[in-house]
Parts: C-alpha cells; structure tokens; sequence
C-alpha cells in the first residue's frame, strides 16, 4: 500500500462472511444498547451489514419496520440473521448513493459505516440519509471515536491505521466533522452520546426539522381531514371566478393550510354553516374583492410608476433588499428578484407589483379599498401633490405588508396570526412609517403596533436574523428557533383560534401577552441597544391617534393629553385611551433588562410627560439607564 498508494485487496467469499458472521457477534450488546434511543416506526440501515442493528431495533420495537442497503453477497447473510422478522424487513442490493431510499424513515443509521469513506463521500452519505428521513425523524451515525488531535483512543487509532491500509480514503473520523456533515446536511438539535458497551466508540444522532405545517398538523390532529377539504376548498375556488381571465389566482400554501383545518374543525363540530362561510369569504368575497381592484383601470393601483419620482417606495424596496442580504435570504426566492433594480424594473404599476405578492394572487391589496384610495386622492390634492407623490406618501406601507409576507409557497409559522405578526414587525422594522407616522402624515397601517410588537419580542428573543430567515423559509422554523418553543406557539395559536373561530383567522389583534409572555418566557440575551429601540417604539406607540376618515383607517402621530404610565412590575408601557377606535387603552411590552433596572433604581411606576415628540430618543435613552437626573431632564417622574 505504501509503494503503491492503493489499498490492500480485502478477502472476500468465505472470510468475509466469517468476518460479518464476527461483527453480528462483536457488535451485538452496543446495537441492543443503541436500540433504546432510536425512535420506533421505520428504519433504514444503511450499509447495515448482516443486520445487527436492524436486528436490535426490531426486537426493541415489535412494531416497526425496516430496510436494509448494502451489497449483494452481504444482503445474502442478512437474510439469515433477520429471517425471523419476516416481511417486517425489506432488502436493498446496491450502493446507497445510487439506489431509492424513499423520505418517510423514523431513523437512518449509518453504523461503522463513514469510517469506510473520505471525508466527501461521507458528507454525500450523512445529506442522503436526511433525505431519506422523515421531518421530525432520527439520523444516527455510530462509530469508532477518535480525538479531534488524535491523540486516542488507542483503539480509534488502530482502527483508523487499518482504514488506511485497507480503504481508499477511509479513516476514523473525529467528532467534530462527524457533527459538521449532519448540520451541513440540514439536521438540527445534534447531539453526542457515549454506549457503555462500546466506550471507545461514539454516536452522533441529528434530527431533520419538522418544519411549520408539520408542527401544525400535529396541533391540529386534522391533517387527513384537512386534504379532503382541501380538494373541496380548490374546486370552490375554481367555480367562483374565470381561471381564462385570471389563471395565475391561488392560494398562498399556509393560508390554504389554515383554512382546511380550520373548516375541518368545524364539520368535526357540525358547524357546517360556519365551514361553509369561512370557504366562501376566501374564495367568493376576497377573490371579487380583488377582481374589482383589478378591474378599475382609473385607480393609483393602475398609474405608469415612475420610480424617479417615488424615492419613499425606492427607499422602502431598497431597505428590504438589504435587510435579506444581511440575513442571507435569497430575494430571488423570496420576491422574484435578484436586487431592488430588477424588482422596480418588473413593476410597472402598483397592481403589477401587488400580484406577486404572498397574498396577490387571492385577495385584494390592503389600502387599496375605494374608501382608501379615495382618501388617499383628496388628501394628496389637498396637500398639492401631484398622482406619483400621492402613491409615493400614501402605499409605502401597504406596499411593505404585502412584501414582508414574502413568496406564497414558504412554510409559515402557524395560525396565520404569528405570521401576521412577524409580517407586522418587519415592516416597522423597515419602514418607521408602517406604524409611526411623519409629523402631519396619515400614512401609517392602523393599529400596526399591536401585531408587530409581538413579533418584535420574537426577534429580541431569538434574533432577527434567525426570524427573518424562518419566515423567509430559508430555514424550518423549528430549525431556526427552539422547536419546543415552536409548538408551544402553534398549541397557543391553534386553540385561541378552536376559541375564537375568526373568519380572518387572526387572534384577538389588541391583546399581544400571550404571545409576548411565551417569547420571553425564558432567558432573553443582553442587547441594550434592541431595547431602546424597543423602548422607543413603545413610546411612539403612546403617542398615536386614530381615526376613522370617510370609511379610511387613519392614524397619526400626536402627543398624549394624558401622561404615560410606565409599570416595570408589570413590564408594561400604557396611556388612556383616545376615541372611539381604541377600543382598549393602548400598551407596549417593557423589555425585562430595562424593567429590572427601573425596579432598582426605585423607579418601578413612573409617569412621561412629552413636551414633544422628537423628545422620545431621550426618555427611550433615560428609561433604559435609569438615573434620576436624566429620567427627570426627559419628564419621568415617580408616580
């Protein structure tokens, strides 16, 4: 081998079957050990040899099943040794790499196998094995251990000497690229166990993410109910409008998620009325809704854009773009285009842009009612502003809340709620306007805060990044975040909805702590600079009045008549109610760092007294590095 850099011929017939019958022997107690830690239901061996692990799992779980790759001469004494568990096994001849695996396997297991390979070729084998996993399931590699400096064990040593004299490119390969290979492959929660019958060997086990809408399935417990409203759900669709004038109309895939098991939640209850009005609103009233924004040629929807002459929609796209470059979202994925440029360039006019949206495709463009844009056209005469900077003041942020619900195929956190929710954050977090308005601008989307702060304790708790590429669906959700936390959310959102049975399938909008409570239910890392923003945010949203103008939603920014209360008892920033549209006193969560440092500088319950808006940086700043001073120079005082 030395002078030939080629490995040793290896025996085969009668010796290596002595050396399988060997390895069945040797490796039984760890294969009865590894068994109690595998999940149940169907296994796939690779490279599995004569069976000793398929043998033990089976034994280990009378009901599950499993499929055996390897070779043909080796399949041969498999056969012997699982004879026993008859058509419970099924047998594969071939190399795995070349052969179907199917995707549904509980657990994979790649036993005293990557040792056999170099290094790429066990990456290749670890990707195909969480292929071949179902969501939620189990990949499992067993090996020889050695040190990442090799250092020991002896025995990984030898065996790795071995390796080299016998495989071209096999090793005993450390921990540390073991692990690697699983994440590289997309698995998730990896961890490192040790088998008392084999202490000088290692198993790494991985587990592929579930994903939302699995997660959401097993909430729901609907999902075989759920596919037969579903093909209900599309015919309904199908009758309800001219696919000749309209072909690209279509469900955005979690909103038909929702809706199937929703509608098959209520004919499991025998509300058949309530089944049959929740298909009617979204594939009768929604789909006319849009059609009549369509259809009216003479609205800001169908004005040439002349993005020149736009710089706030400019800036809104390019804000947005940026963002998903620093997350690493591949904005061809999610909006159809590779930069902000090309975006503008395949939008003509405002119902051009809007149909390609997550929502597009089905329902009509928020603020795009008659209502609105005739608001919208009044005002922008009244302020002496021509057609472009009417769109220009007026559809940045529903132009955004349409955008941050990004491609209609991802897999979204649900119920539709938590979606909405991180919609809502993301488009404050772009665009200040989307829920604080300019000094005399009524621009912004009512009640805005209301929804995004919960996403924004999503993204205090978790960070942004991981959020913005969990709704993106560059990663599963369960991957990106805690998948404990993860289900708690979708358990949470699916019985407030089983609670509620809300046509729009949104919880209630103006009560956020539940799901802030969940979010920061554990440990939320430091970051002082997220909570002046938070804080600020909190402050702004204080200062916002409502109204209704016309049948238009408005809401502008105004200083509070009353002070605003701030109780870090309760991590909570409130102010009275203003009209007739707050139907509830507005609040904002208080981030649980700033509310510890309040309590100890003895400032638990305080008052703000704006003397003007630009003022809140200060107070935001003061509040967060409570001192009394500064708290006074900002207007806080005890209460």
């Amino acid at each position: 081998m030395i002078r030939t850099n080629t490995p040793l011929a290896r025996e085969g017939g009668d010796a290596a079957l002595r050396y399988h019958e060997h390895l069945v022997r040797a490796g039984a107690a760890a294969a009865r050990e590894l068994a109690t830690i595998v999940d149940g239901g169907s296994l796939l061996d690779i490279g599995g040899g004569a069976g000793t692990y398929t043998a033990a799992l089976l034994d280990a779980h009378p009901a599950a099943t499993a499929t055996l790759v390897d070779e043909a001469a080796v399949i041969a004494l498999a056969r012997q040794t699982l004879a026993r568990f008859g058509d419970r096994v099924t047998y594969v001849e071939g190399d795995a790499r070349e052969v179907a695996l199917g995707d549904r396997h509980a657990a994979v297991l790649l036993a005293n196998v990557l040792h056999l390979h170099p290094p790429a070729v066990c990456a290749e084998l670890c990707a195909i094995a969480a292929a071949a996993v179902m969501p939620g399931g189990q990949v499992i590699v067993k090996d020889l251990r050695v040190d990442v400096d090799h250092a020991g064990p002896l025995e990984g040593l030898m065996f790795a000497l071995n390796m080299a004299v016998y495989t071209d490119g096999g090793d005993v390969h450390d921990t540390v690229q073991l692990r690697n290979w699983l994440a590289t492959a997309g698995l998730v929660d990896i961890i490192e166990h040790r088998q008392e019958a084999a202490p000088d060997g290692i198993v790494v086990i991985g587990r592929r993410p579930r994903g939302a809408r699995v997660i959401f399935e097993a909430a729901t417990g609907l999902a075989t109910a759920a596919e037969v409203e579903a093909t209900q759900l599309d015919r309904s669709l199908d009758r309800s409008l001219d696919r000749s004038l309209d072909p690209a109309i279509a469900f955005p895939a979690s909103l038909r998620t929702m809706l199937t098991h929703a509608i098959a939640r209520e004919r499991a209850d025998g509300a058949d009325a309530r089944a049959m009005a929740l298909a009617a609103h979204y594939t009768v009233a929604m789909p006319a809704q849009r059609a009549a924004q369509e259809a009216d040629r003479t609205s800001l929807l169908h004005v040439p854009l002349e993005w020149s002459r736009l710089p706030r929609l400019t800036a809104a796209l390019d804000q947005l773009f940026g963002l998903l470059e620093v997350c690493e979202v591949s904005p061809q994925r999610v909006l159809g285009a590779d930069s902000a440029a090309a975006f503008r360039a395949a939008s003509p006019t405002f119902a051009a842009l809007h149909s390609r949206t997550h929502y597009g495709r089905l329902m009509p463009l928020l603020y795009g009612y008659p209502a609105d844009l005739a608001h919208f056209a009044r005002r922008g005469a009244a302020l002496g502003l021509d057609t472009l900077a009417t769109i220009d003041r007026y559809l940045p942020a529903p132009m955004l809340h349409e955008l941050c619900h990004f491609a209609p195929d991802r897999d979204a956190l649900l119920p539709l709620h938590l979606d909405e929710c991180i919609a809502g954050w993301l488009g404050v977090h772009l665009w200040r306007e989307f829920a604080y308005p300019e000094a005399d601008h009524d621009d912004a989307i009512y009640a805005a805060p209301w929804l995004a702060q919960v996403g924004q304790a999503f993204a205090r708790r978790f960070g942004v990044r991981a959020v913005v590429r969990a709704h993106a669906g560059e990663l599963p959700w369960d991957a990106a975040l805690p998948p404990a936390f993860v289900e708690a959310a979708t358990r949470a959102g699916w019985q407030d909805w089983c609670a509620r049975r809300s046509v729009h399938c949104l919880a209630d909008p103006f009560d956020p702590d539940p799901w802030i409570t969940l979010a920061l239910a554990d440990s939320v890392p430091e970051d002082p600079a997220f909570d002046r923003a938070i804080v600020g945010d909190a402050l702004r949203a204080m200062c916002l009045a409502n109204a209704c103008v016309d049948g238009s939603l408005r809401a502008r920014t105004a200083l509070p008549a009353q002070p605003i209360t701030i109780d870090a008892f309760a991590a909570r920033i409130t102010t009275p109610r203003r009209g007739e549209l707050d139907t509830i006193a507005p609040r904002y969560w208080l981030p649980p760092a700033v509310a510890a440092r309040l309590v100890a500088a003895g400032f638990a319950t305080c008052e703000l007294r704006l003397a003007a808006i630009g003022n809140i940086p200060a107070a935001a700043a003061a509040l967060c590095e409570p001192e009394p001073g500064a708290l006074a120079s900002a207007g806080i005082s005890r209460a």
